[in-house]
């Protein structure tokens, strides 16, 4: 079950005009995205277009597992807590590949691998972005050795390295079935090793280097590249809770393997009661983290967030959009609204003293849900 702790236009002109599109609060100078991968494909480039489009639109609203279930319900199609409550559907679903890797029929949220697929091609046709989380558990591999060492184990080009590349055949399998009604690649954005800093990742701060996290990312994006011929996918590398570009220097794999950089962050209700420290923090962060994809050219995005259960009726209009508004970020994704745990969820149902405020937040000029997105 989910659990968390608790680019572009591809080789393009400099984008004119930058500023003018701009709230005049957002600091950005003049530069082109650029997109990792020297051989992508031209559906991807067509992607990378319509992300710098939106870009310059607003912020796409994003929420994990969005059409597969919601609050307290599962697999009933065409729902979605997002759309319950705004009256449209979010125009970035994340989906989480844990699982595959193993052979397995279900991911780690007990979503079928086919019915993401089918829930992939829906959100193609509607003008929406697929994100695909994988953060393999890589203790299946330990055998004698210790978490602290897998990753090396990974890397010796050892027994361990034969069994990861399996994982990358089964990752590479769904990647090539992902096509749309003309037999054409999905574009979709791979969502990688995220918070390297936590030591709740196997590896995280503590278990693998940031030499070693490095090693595998480059490992792992190259197998999918250049030995399964992986072309329609964009990486996304993330950090939790970071407050200096720093910190998002240490582990990152550098400009030829990622295509946004993004921050991590979760309201912590039982120490921050007001949300001032989430807000303080998430401000921190996204200037860290804005300032860092600038120098790079890269794509900069929230990519998990969100307050559990959302203790604070109006979390999203005066605490997390005063922040984002400032930022030229792609898109926020929210946690995910559980199935099977009541208190468990990111976005408010109908009804919830919160719902209002997030209808409102959904609403907002600046915020591009699938409705939105379709017109772009």
């Amino acid at each position: 079950m989910w659990s968390f702790p608790k680019a572009i236009f591809c080789l393009c002109l400099p984008l004119v005009g930058w500023l003018s599109a701009c709230n005049e609060t957002k600091s950005v100078t003049n530069f082109a995205w650029t997109v990792s991968d020297e051989r992508a494909s031209a559906e991807l480039k067509d992607f990378c277009h319509n992300l710098t489009s939106r870009l310059e639109a607003g912020i796409m609203l994003g929420h994990k597992d969005a059409l597969a279930y919601g609050s307290m319900w599962y697999n009933q199609p065409g729902r979605s807590d997002v759309k319950s409550v705004c009256g449209n559907y979010p125009a970035v679903v994340d989906w989480d590949l844990g699982g595959i890797e193993s052979g397995s029929e279900l991911n780690v949220d007990s979503i079928p691998f086919f019915r993401i697929r089918q829930y992939v091609e829906q959100v193609y046709r509607r003008n929406g972005v697929t994100i695909l989380s994988w953060n393999p558990s890589l203790s299946s591999l330990l055998r004698k050795d210790s978490l602290q060492n897998v990753v090396r184990s990974v890397l010796s080009g050892n027994e361990s390295r034969v069994e990861y590349e399996q994982y990358l055949d089964r990752v590479a399998v769904f990647l090539e079935t992902l096509k749309n009604s003309d037999g054409r690649h999905i574009p979709v954005i791979v969502h990688l090793f995220h918070s390297p800093n936590l030591a709740s990742m196997d590896w995280g701060m503590g278990h693998c280097s940031p030499e070693d996290y490095v090693r595998l990312w480059r490992m792992t994006v190259d197998y999918l590249r250049n030995k399964k011929n992986i072309h329609h996918v964009l990486y996304a590398y993330s950090m939790y809770g970071i407050v200096s570009e720093e910190e998002i220097s240490q582990y990152y794999p550098g400009d030829k393997y990622v295509d946004i950089v993004g921050l991590n962050l979760y309201q912590d209700f039982e120490s921050d009661e007001s949300g001032s420290l989430y807000k303080q923090r998430l401000n921190m962060g996204l200037s860290a983290m804005s300032r860092f994809a600038e120098a790079n050219k890269k794509l900069p995005a929230l990519t998990d967030t969100g307050s559990k259960g959302v203790k604070i009726s109006n979390f999203f209009s005066s605490i997390l959009d005063p922040v984002i508004s400032k930022y030229k970020i792609s898109y926020v994704v929210f946690g995910p609204n559980m199935w099977n745990e009541e208190e468990s969820y990111y976005v408010p149902i109908p009804g919830h003293p919160a719902s209002e405020d997030f209808s409102k937040f959904a609403h907002s000029p600046h915020i591009i849900t699938c409705e939105k997105a379709d017109l772009m």
